[in-house]
Protein backbone atom coordinates (compact mmCIF):
# COMPACT_ATOMS: atom_id res chain seq x y z
CA UNK A 1 0.00 0.00 0.00
CA UNK A 2 1.06 3.07 -0.71
CA UNK A 3 1.51 6.47 1.47
CA UNK A 4 -1.48 8.35 -0.76
CA UNK A 5 -3.46 4.71 -0.17
CA UNK A 6 -2.92 4.79 4.03
CA UNK A 7 -4.01 8.20 3.86
CA UNK A 8 -7.06 6.81 2.21
CA UNK A 9 -7.56 4.22 4.88
CA UNK A 10 -6.93 6.38 7.50
CA UNK A 11 -9.66 9.17 5.43
CA UNK A 12 -12.72 6.11 6.33
CA UNK A 13 -11.91 6.73 9.98
CA UNK A 14 -10.87 10.53 9.64
CA UNK A 15 -12.35 12.05 7.23
CA UNK A 16 -11.24 15.58 7.58
CA UNK A 17 -7.74 14.05 7.18
CA UNK A 18 -5.63 16.15 4.63
CA UNK A 19 -2.16 16.13 4.25
CA UNK A 20 -0.54 18.95 2.85
CA UNK A 21 3.36 20.15 2.78
CA UNK A 22 5.21 23.08 4.93
CA UNK A 23 6.68 24.39 1.65
CA UNK A 24 3.72 25.05 0.02
CA UNK A 25 2.24 26.83 3.05
CA UNK A 26 2.51 30.71 3.99
CA UNK A 27 1.25 29.46 7.68
CA UNK A 28 4.18 27.13 8.46
CA UNK A 29 6.54 29.55 6.64
CA UNK A 30 5.37 31.96 9.05
CA UNK A 31 5.32 29.36 12.24
CA UNK A 32 8.37 28.57 10.69
CA UNK A 33 9.93 32.00 11.95
CA UNK A 34 7.87 32.43 15.02
CA UNK A 35 8.90 28.70 16.53
CA UNK A 36 13.24 29.95 15.51
CA UNK A 37 13.76 28.07 18.11
CA UNK A 38 13.34 24.66 16.53
CA UNK A 39 16.00 25.04 13.53
CA UNK A 40 14.35 21.87 11.94
CA UNK A 41 10.20 22.75 11.68
CA UNK A 42 10.28 23.26 7.98
CA UNK A 43 12.41 20.27 7.03
CA UNK A 44 12.15 17.30 9.38
CA UNK A 45 9.04 17.95 11.22
CA UNK A 46 5.58 16.75 10.63
CA UNK A 47 3.00 19.27 12.18
CA UNK A 48 -0.75 18.93 12.82
CA UNK A 49 -3.21 21.86 13.21
CA UNK A 50 -6.68 20.21 13.47
CA UNK A 51 -7.18 17.40 10.74
CA UNK A 52 -4.31 18.66 8.39
CA UNK A 53 -1.24 17.03 8.69
CA UNK A 54 1.55 19.19 7.61
CA UNK A 55 4.75 17.51 5.44
CA UNK A 56 8.15 19.06 5.03
CA UNK A 57 7.69 18.46 1.67
CA UNK A 58 6.48 15.80 -0.98
CA UNK A 59 10.14 14.76 -1.53
CA UNK A 60 10.13 13.82 2.17
CA UNK A 61 7.41 11.35 1.73
CA UNK A 62 8.72 9.45 -1.19
CA UNK A 63 12.23 9.51 0.01
CA UNK A 64 11.26 7.94 3.40
CA UNK A 65 7.99 5.52 3.33
CA UNK A 66 8.26 3.79 6.62
CA UNK A 67 8.81 6.87 8.47
CA UNK A 68 6.09 8.53 6.56
CA UNK A 69 3.76 5.88 7.66
CA UNK A 70 4.68 5.86 11.09
CA UNK A 71 4.71 9.71 11.44
CA UNK A 72 1.17 9.72 10.35
CA UNK A 73 -0.28 7.39 12.72
CA UNK A 74 1.48 8.97 15.10
CA UNK A 75 -0.52 11.76 14.35
CA UNK A 76 -3.57 10.01 14.21
CA UNK A 77 -3.21 9.44 17.77
CA UNK A 78 -3.14 14.00 17.92
CA UNK A 79 -6.33 14.60 15.46
CA UNK A 80 -8.17 11.83 17.67
CA UNK A 81 -7.13 12.89 21.09
CA UNK A 82 -8.13 16.47 19.77
CA UNK A 83 -11.30 14.94 18.50
CA UNK A 84 -12.20 13.69 22.54
CA UNK A 85 -11.85 17.32 23.97
CA UNK A 86 -12.69 19.53 20.80
CA UNK A 87 -9.61 21.26 18.91
CA UNK A 88 -10.11 24.48 21.07
CA UNK A 89 -9.46 22.65 24.28
CA UNK A 90 -6.74 20.60 22.83
CA UNK A 91 -4.68 23.19 21.39
CA UNK A 92 -4.99 25.81 24.76
CA UNK A 93 -3.93 22.20 26.72
CA UNK A 94 -0.94 21.74 23.79
CA UNK A 95 0.27 24.90 23.96
CA UNK A 96 -0.43 25.70 28.02
CA UNK A 97 1.62 27.59 29.61
CA UNK A 98 3.48 29.68 26.88
CA UNK A 99 -0.06 30.38 25.00
CA UNK A 100 -0.56 32.68 28.54
CA UNK A 101 2.12 35.44 26.70
CA UNK A 102 -1.31 36.51 25.10
CA UNK A 103 -2.51 37.99 28.82
CA UNK A 104 0.10 40.47 27.87
CA UNK A 105 -2.06 42.67 26.10
CA UNK A 106 -5.27 42.76 27.80
CA UNK A 107 -2.83 43.42 30.88
CA UNK A 108 -1.56 46.34 29.95
CA UNK A 109 -5.21 48.00 30.16
CA UNK A 110 -4.70 46.70 33.99
CA UNK A 111 -0.88 47.59 34.99
CA UNK A 112 2.22 47.43 33.11
CA UNK A 113 3.68 46.02 35.98
CA UNK A 114 1.44 43.29 36.21
CA UNK A 115 1.56 42.64 32.17
CA UNK A 116 5.27 42.49 32.42
CA UNK A 117 4.53 39.73 34.92
CA UNK A 118 2.76 37.94 31.82
CA UNK A 119 5.91 37.93 29.81
CA UNK A 120 7.55 34.85 31.94
CA UNK A 121 5.01 32.28 30.31
CA UNK A 122 7.36 32.88 27.23
CA UNK A 123 10.01 31.08 29.18
CA UNK A 124 10.13 27.55 28.38
CA UNK A 125 8.21 26.26 31.36
CA UNK A 126 7.41 22.86 31.66
CA UNK A 127 4.47 21.71 29.44
CA UNK A 128 2.43 19.15 30.87
CA UNK A 129 -0.57 18.49 28.92
CA UNK A 130 1.73 18.90 25.97
CA UNK A 131 4.27 16.16 27.46
CA UNK A 132 1.31 13.77 27.57
CA UNK A 133 0.11 14.19 24.64
CA UNK A 134 3.70 13.64 22.64
CA UNK A 135 4.09 11.09 24.67
CA UNK A 136 1.14 8.75 23.89
CA UNK A 137 2.12 9.76 19.99
CA UNK A 138 5.37 8.81 20.32
CA UNK A 139 4.92 5.69 22.43
CA UNK A 140 2.49 5.18 19.27
CA UNK A 141 5.51 5.30 16.72
CA UNK A 142 7.36 3.11 18.80
CA UNK A 143 4.63 0.67 18.67
CA UNK A 144 4.18 1.33 14.96
CA UNK A 145 7.72 0.56 13.98
CA UNK A 146 8.01 -2.60 15.85
CA UNK A 147 4.98 -3.63 13.86
CA UNK A 148 6.53 -2.75 10.91
CA UNK A 149 9.50 -4.39 11.72
CA UNK A 150 7.79 -7.60 11.89
CA UNK A 151 6.33 -6.90 8.96
CA UNK A 152 8.83 -5.64 6.44
CA UNK A 153 11.61 -7.69 8.58
CA UNK A 154 14.18 -5.58 9.86
CA UNK A 155 15.15 -4.00 13.40
CA UNK A 156 13.17 -1.42 14.80
CA UNK A 157 15.94 -0.24 17.33
CA UNK A 158 13.63 0.50 19.84
CA UNK A 159 16.28 1.95 22.20
CA UNK A 160 17.87 4.13 19.28
CA UNK A 161 14.12 5.36 19.00
CA UNK A 162 13.85 6.00 22.59
CA UNK A 163 17.00 7.97 22.55
CA UNK A 164 15.97 10.14 19.91
CA UNK A 165 12.43 11.27 21.15
CA UNK A 166 13.70 11.57 25.04
CA UNK A 167 15.90 14.13 23.41
CA UNK A 168 13.07 15.86 22.17
CA UNK A 169 10.81 15.83 25.09
CA UNK A 170 14.10 17.96 26.62
CA UNK A 171 15.67 20.14 23.90
CA UNK A 172 14.58 23.03 21.78
CA UNK A 173 12.43 21.01 19.43
CA UNK A 174 9.77 21.38 21.46
CA UNK A 175 10.91 24.00 23.28
CA UNK A 176 12.09 21.76 26.54
CA UNK A 177 8.76 20.97 27.20
CA UNK A 178 9.86 18.25 30.08
CA UNK A 179 13.31 18.32 31.03
CA UNK A 180 12.77 15.87 33.97
CA UNK A 181 14.51 12.45 34.23
CA UNK A 182 11.26 10.14 34.32
CA UNK A 183 10.39 10.59 31.51
CA UNK A 184 12.93 7.98 30.52
CA UNK A 185 11.20 5.24 32.63
CA UNK A 186 8.21 5.90 30.70
CA UNK A 187 9.58 4.91 27.42
CA UNK A 188 11.40 1.74 29.16
CA UNK A 189 8.18 0.64 30.14
CA UNK A 190 6.55 1.06 26.92
CA UNK A 191 9.02 -0.40 25.05
CA UNK A 192 9.08 -3.17 27.47
CA UNK A 193 5.33 -3.70 26.52
CA UNK A 194 5.55 -3.49 22.73
CA UNK A 195 8.39 -6.50 22.75
CA UNK A 196 5.87 -8.20 24.94
CA UNK A 197 3.53 -7.34 22.19
CA UNK A 198 1.28 -5.73 24.57
CA UNK A 199 -0.17 -1.72 23.45
CA UNK A 200 1.94 0.79 24.99
CA UNK A 201 -1.24 1.88 26.49
CA UNK A 202 -5.33 1.22 25.97
CA UNK A 203 -7.18 3.11 23.35
CA UNK A 204 -9.43 2.03 20.96
CA UNK A 205 -7.02 4.08 18.63
CA UNK A 206 -5.00 1.05 18.28
CA UNK A 207 -7.66 -1.17 16.77
CA UNK A 208 -7.46 1.38 13.90
CA UNK A 209 -3.98 1.52 13.98
CA UNK A 210 -3.54 -2.41 13.84
CA UNK A 211 -6.20 -2.50 11.05
CA UNK A 212 -4.44 0.14 8.69
CA UNK A 213 -0.51 -1.52 9.40
CA UNK A 214 -1.79 -4.63 8.71
CA UNK A 215 -3.14 -3.78 5.55
CA UNK A 216 -0.47 -0.93 4.70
Amino acid sequence: MSFQELVQSAQLHFPKLLIKYKNESLLMKILGKIMFFNKDFMKSYTTTIGSTIYYPNETFIKSRPVSSNTILLHELVHINDSKKITSLVYSFLYLFPQILILLFFPLLFVSWKVALLALLFAAPLPAYFRMNFEKRAYFTSLYVLNEYGKKLNFNPSLDKQKYDFVTQFKGSSYYWMWYFSGIEKDFDDAIEKIRNNERPFEDPIFDILDQLIANS
